[in-house]
């Protein structure tokens, strides 16, 4: 059997001008998740990364407390966040004025609980597909780009490695649905619940992919260190 843990990227800079980009409490939560896994003395034979940098800079920080050279981890775009602006944007327009106002439109990225709720009405509206753009990547494109780069891992790396995929918390929840053949909506609704710098993991063999843990924080659930346990 192989492995593959799937790394929730490190808090990053809500309410500021760049949102992708680590935190302060970001670069903590990923430098006690490094250390966690260079305790365990688990091999890992590849480290894989979103291309955004909030994804990067965590996949660099565990990378470097393994000794494993930043240059050899392998960028896969098709591990990037949806487009979350561009959501936003859109299920704003197919909305009233009455509608934005009572939702607090447009200064919800000041207001954390908010912005989740208006969030998670908007990526509703994009699974369904009631809202589309130009520019949107539709759910069924997100969604088929990570299923077959998952499929590519597991058909690459064979039997008996481990590996770290560092993304963000729709694509963990993507996954995860999709490996236990739930309805599309759910991965969406999981990836609420996945919390900065969790761990998911992930078995697998030629024929078959599982789960094994789920949203897992041993590094941060302790004595001391819950005041970093954060969702966004």
């Amino acid at each position: 059997m192989s492995t593959i843990y799937l790394v929730r990227h490190g808090q990053a800079s809500f309410g500021t001008a760049n949102y992708d980009q680590l935190s302060d409490t970001g670069h903590e939560q990923v430098r006690r998740l490094a250390q966690y896994f260079a305790n365990q003395g688990e091999r890992i034979d590849r480290i894989y990364s979103g291309g955004l940098k909030r994804q990067r800079e965590s996949a660099e920080i565990i990378a470097t407390a393994m000794g494993i050279p930043t240059a050899s981890i392998a960028i896969q775009p098709a591990f990037d966040e949806y487009d979350g602006d561009i959501i936003f944007r859109e299920f704003a327009l197919s909305l009233s004025k009455a509608e934005l106002d009572a939702a607090g439109w447009p200064g919800l990225r000041t207001d954390r609980r908010k912005f989740q709720f208006f969030l998670e009405r908007a990526a509703r509206a994009w699974i369904e597909a009631k809202i589309a753009a130009p520019d949107m990547v539709p759910w069924s494109t997100f969604h088929g780009r990570i299923v077959a780069a998952l499929a590519d891992i597991v058909r690459t790396e064979g039997r008996s490695k481990t590996v770290i995929i560092s993304t963000s918390g729709g694509v963990i929840g993507t996954i995860v649905a999709h490996v236990l053949g739930l309805a599309n909506h759910v991965g969406i609704e999981l990836n609420w619940a996945v919390h900065n710098a969790s761990i998911t993991r992930l078995i697998y063999s030629t024929d078959k992919v599982s789960l094994s843990m789920f949203n897992g924080l041993p590094h941060l659930d302790c004595e001391g260190h819950r005041s970093l346990i954060t969702y966004r």
